[in-house]
């Protein structure tokens, strides 16, 4: 073993102990202005040996080659339980970052330099934290690999037989024979053990976005291997390729694993949109904006919830106009600034109708997206009226017309009322996989119930089989064997419901019965009809159906109930549900409401059958 190091005039002592009673010591000592850290490990005989570090200053313009690290830190219960020695004295990190460390040390006598987050940046001082994660973006765009860390051999998820197939699909050439009887094969253990590699926490990092998108070279350590980042990003557009192939024999009933093979790990980091096909350096006009980056990846995790939009602004076009990153800020006021920043930048209030949790932990004004991923049932997130093609336009080309009151809390919007909820259909929400279609089935019969009972009796058909999927609907598994037209949705549906629950036809409820020749038999009840009710099942998720007093069919969140408003803000694509409390309002999110998500309440206001107002929303 390698001997202990003495300690360095780098070593402060702190007046804590620690808690097994010795001194406690911090190794940190004032950056200048154009300074960074890295931290110098020590070359080792063994991976068994212990971790030696330095911690040294040099200027940011400094020739002196580094890596720098991209990693997860792990579950907060691993926090402490890694060891290394820094500046010679015992020092608690994560078990993340001691085997990282440990992996990618050098065993040639050479020293290994490398910056570290969480070494070389005092984490206890935010003053240092601030100005050190402005410097991030440059830290990883000078870094001469960006080393991205996987993790060590992990048997309990089959790490080791997802990166077994990584290789092999690696080796196989684009739309070759090779990849396709790769994908034809009974190998269904090793793509759900892929999907969980793709799944792994340092995928849903938020940091790891600008890490990724900011380093010139990266190159993906797993165990005792690794292969150049865009070999691991490959394996995903390979993937999508053979996705038909892979539908039919493994995923025809479980969208969200196929989706995640071929958009999940690595493309899950994307800094622009698959269609956008620029590889410009991401400054200035070349940058996507706050707000956009925000939307691709709320999903991300941190450690530090404002983090959320720190660990972001630095790679958007917002980076000069966002202001200082501030830690001494509460969360609450980092999201109601960020709200405000983004409304103001924007020029829009779509930001508004991004609702991702069902709870408001926070104490949050509710037209402030709470950018956490905080769920009841975290399996799933709702899909926002954002994500379908093409965009709706509610409120036209108008302009908002907003100001902010009660130190930035309270939200004045002017708009007009639609229409009032009149009856509720029960909520959906998709607890477990979206594959166990009966759940779905049962609110889907309940939905179409409160439709014919709350429309007429001769309910238009298409207008509900637009309405319980959120409008247009182009679901990723309608092509080669699964292709279908929109208008036979709803006979597979009623089909679904006939063949699996009989019961809710016999008691009369008011299902349409189909004819022998539309009626899925046995042989028909297969791959194709619980794909198609898989799907749904995500856009149903986490909304319910509802009917207003003029007979207008939507889907609202979850939360919507009889009574609530149906309004129009004008600089908002999408009609919101807002709740009267007192003398004031509170906004429960977006809906779709068949009929006006093209600007047709618009032209109806502009004829004088609606009347602006102004909503305070807090």
């Amino acid at each position: 073993m390698a001997p202990r190091l003495p300690p360095t005039p780098f070593c402060i002592p702190s007046p804590s102990n620690s808690p097994d009673g010795f001194a406690t010591y911090s190794p940190y000592k004032p950056l200048g202005e154009n300074q960074i850290r890295l931290v110098k490990i020590q070359p080792a005989t063994s991976e068994r040996d212990d971790v030696y570090c330095h911690l040294i200053p040099i200027s940011r313009d400094s020739p002196l080659q580094y890596r720098a690290l991209s990693y997860a830190w792990g579950p907060r219960s691993e926090r402490d339980v890694g060891r290394i020695y820094l500046e010679g004295e015992r020092h608690a990190v994560t078990r993340t970052l001691e085997i990282a460390l440990r992996k990618l040390r050098r065993q040639d006598n050479q020293p290994f330099w490398i910056w570290v987050d969480a070494l070389c940046i005092n984490q206890d001082d935010h003053n240092e934290k601030r100005e050190q994660v402005e410097k991030m973006r440059l830290i990883y765009e000078h870094a001469k690999e960006v080393s991205v860390w996987l993790g060590p051999e992990d048997a309990s998820s089959n790490g080791d037989l997802a990166w077994k197939l990584i290789k092999q699909i690696s080796g196989c050439p684009r739309n070759s024979h090779a990849l396709s009887d790769l994908v034809r094969s009974s190998r269904k253990e090793e793509f759900s053990a892929l999907t969980l590699f793709y799944r792994r926490d340092y995928f849903w990092r938020v940091w790891v976005v600008q890490e990724i998108a900011c380093a010139s070279k990266a190159t993906v350590y797993y165990s005792s291997e690794s292969i150049p980042w865009p070999v691991l990003v490959e394996v995903c557009d390979k993937l999508s390729d053979v996705r038909g192939l892979l539908r039919g024999s493994i995923y025809h009933d479980n969208p969200t694993s196929l989706f995640s093979l071929m958009t999940g790990g690595p493309k899950n980091l994307a800094v622009l949109r698959a269609s956008t096909k620029s590889t410009a350096p991401l400054y200035g006009a070349n940058a996507p904006s706050l707000f956009d980056l925000m939307s691709m990846h709320m999903g991300k995790s941190a450690t530090d919830a404002r983090d959320k939009v720190y660990g972001i602004v630095g790679i958007s076009a917002d980076r000069e106009t966002f202001g200082s990153i501030d830690y001494d800020r509460s969360v609450q006021d980092t999201y109601i600034y960020t709200a405000r920043h983004l409304i103001e930048s924007t020029r829009s209030l779509n930001v508004i109708c991004i609702q991702q949790n069902d709870t408001n932990v926070l104490g949050l004004p509710s037209w402030v997206p709470d950018w956490e991923r905080r769920h009841l049932y975290p399996a799933h997130r709702p899909i926002g009226l954002r994500s379908r093609k093409p965009r709706f336009s509610t409120s036209g080309s108008s302009s908002m017309n907003v100001a902010f009151l009660n130190d930035g809390k309270v939200l004045s919007a002017a708009g007009f009322v639609v229409d009032t909820i009149k009856a509720a259909a029960e909520p959906l929400y998709v607890e477990g996989p979206e594959s166990v279609v009966e759940p779905t089935l049962l609110k889907f019969h309940n939905w179409w119930t409160v439709f014919i009972e709350n429309v007429g009796s001769a309910p238009d058909i298409a207008v509900f089989g637009r309405t319980f999927c959120g409008g247009s609907w182009a679901p990723s598994y309608a092509e080669g064997d699964f292709k279908e037209e929109p208008s036979q949705r709803l006979a597979l549906f009623f089909g679904l419901i006939q063949a699996l629950l009989p019961h809710l036809v016999k008691d009369g409820s008011p299902v349409p019965l189909l004819d022998s020749a539309e009626l899925i038999n046995d042989e028909m009840l297969g791959k194709r009809q619980r794909a198609m009710a898989a799907s749904a099942a995500l856009r149903m998720h986490a909304k319910r159906l509802v009917v207003t007093e003029n007979k207008l069919a939507g889907l609202a969140p979850q939360l919507s109930q009889k009574g609530d408003k149906i309004a129009v803000l004008f600089g908002c694509d999408f009609p919101v549900v807002l709740r009267a409390v007192d003398d004031h309002w509170e906004l429960i999110g977006e809906v779709y409401i068949d009929g006006i998500m093209k600007g047709q309440a618009m032209t109806d206001y502009r004829a004088g059958k609606f009347t602006e107002r102004t909503f305070y929303i807090y």
